[in-house]
């Protein structure tokens, strides 16, 4: 047992001293979380939209004034953008398309003379493509606006109607629906105040799983990725002394191949468990992500990745007869595990035919294990996952300790 620890250290001293792998390990996963996760969903996410949009009225009558005061009087919709009043369209849609505005309503000049003359007229709703979401969301609000404004007009248009019939009174002075005859004569009806209460919005409680942000599954993806990498250096340090005799000058000592294999195997593990708890430390205090309320769980799973990426490490140098041969084959396979599990886009997401290969990848079973405590999941409830994941690690360390003695 002392023989193999010693080994296990030296080993991973080896290791440690490869300005490469450190980069690799540490460097490139807290990278690639941060550039993934704040380009596909940002570090802090809301349930607020908070998208930034602009109106710009170019009607010179009445109406076009209701609609801006209508759109910017609306708590429901001040809670949900940021409306910026503007007076050039051409400048409004070149923000659009560059994406400094999520969307944009333009109102037509002749606005209120086409209403007036009962001709269609149309409002002009511009949407960034890149924020399909939100503009989505204030394109549904113009329609509505439009709808309350159409019913409106034709409530006063009906209402100017009734006034014209013989023996019907017009309206009284005040009305703000009708207004008072002049010395011409009724002038019909004008636009009644133009507003949203047609549109309410009714809080519902729902249960639901809390939400994982992108920044926060990308942290649990590239740790399951990169844990595996861990392994690949390992097979590197095995077959550099094997090509330099070091190892030929160990196995003349009274050690026995196994407890130097699993010595091997040890230090891949140790660097691996430091590894973890590095990346679980630095996405926790750079990006605050929240692995969950069960740190058990998560240190638990993480652990199991980390012994399976030993068993790869020794597979590796198993089957690799260079350090060129792993550094084809390892990346590969690698990526093969990311791939379907999980690791660069959700699993589910994956084509059906694809989905029965999860099961052999260690990083599918982890990564979803990862998102299920930081969704509330406890030790109990990842055991399996767990175990699935040192089960594909005891067969690989097997399998690599086994070739490897009997090479």
């Amino acid at each position: 047992m002392r023989e193999l620890f010693t080994i296990a250290r030296k080993d991973a001293k080896v290791i440690l001293r490869d300005k490469a792998a450190v980069l690799v390990m540490l460097a490139m996963p807290l990278g690639l979380i941060f550039i993934l996760g704040s380009a596909l969903g940002g570090i802090e996410e809301s349930d607020a939209i908070d998208a930034k949009v602009a109106i710009v009225d170019l009607d010179a009558g009445e109406t076009g004034a209701l609609f801006v005061e209508a759109l910017t009087g609306s708590e429901d919709i001040g809670n949900l953008f940021r409306i910026e009043l503007g007076d050039d369209a051409d400048a409004v849609r070149t923000d659009v398309e560059r994406g400094d505005l999520t969307a944009a309503l333009i109102i037509p000049r002749d606005l209120t003379e086409r209403i007036a003359a009962g001709e269609p007229v149309a409002l002009e709703v511009l949407q960034d493509p890149g924020s399909r979401v939100s503009a989505g969301v204030w394109a549904g609000v113009a329609r509505a606006a439009v709808s309350a404004a159409s019913s409106q007009i034709v409530f006063g248009r009906v209402l100017g109607e009734a006034v014209d019939v013989p023996g019907v009174a017009p309206a009284p002075p005040g009305d703000s629906a009708v207004p008072p005859q002049g010395a011409g004569g009724y002038v019909g009806p004008t636009l009644p105040m133009l507003t949203l209460d047609i549109v309410t919005v009714e809080p519902v409680e729902a249960t639901i799983g809390t939400r994982i942000s992108m920044i926060a599954y990308y942290s649990a993806g590239m740790t399951g990725m990169f844990l595996l990498f861990g392994s690949m250096f390992g097979a590197f340090a095995f077959l550099k002394e094997r090509r330099e005799q070091t190892l030929a000058r160990v196995l003349t000592t009274p050690v026995s191949k196994t407890a130097v294999v699993g010595g091997k195997a040890l230090g891949v593990f140790m660097i691996g468990a430091g590894q973890f708890l590095v990346l679980l430390l630095g996405t926790t205090m750079l990006f605050r992500v929240d692995w969950g309320a069960d740190v058990a769980a998560t240190v638990t799973l993480g652990l199991a990745e980390v012994f399976a990426a030993a068993g790869l490490a020794m597979t590796l140098a198993a089957v690799g007869k260079s350090e060129r041969a792993v550094g084809g084959i390892g990346p590969a396979l690698i990526m093969f595990f990311a791939a379907t599990g999980g690791s660069m886009i959700p699993s589910a997401m994956l084509p059906e035919w694809l989905k029965p290969l999860q099961v052999v990848s260690p990083v599918w079973w982890s990564v979803n294990g990862f998102l299920d405590v930081m969704q509330g999941a406890t030790l109990a409830d990842v055991i399996g996952p767990a175990a699935a994941v040192a089960g594909i690690g005891a067969v690989l360390l097997v399998f690599g300790i086994w070739r490897l003695e009997y090479r």
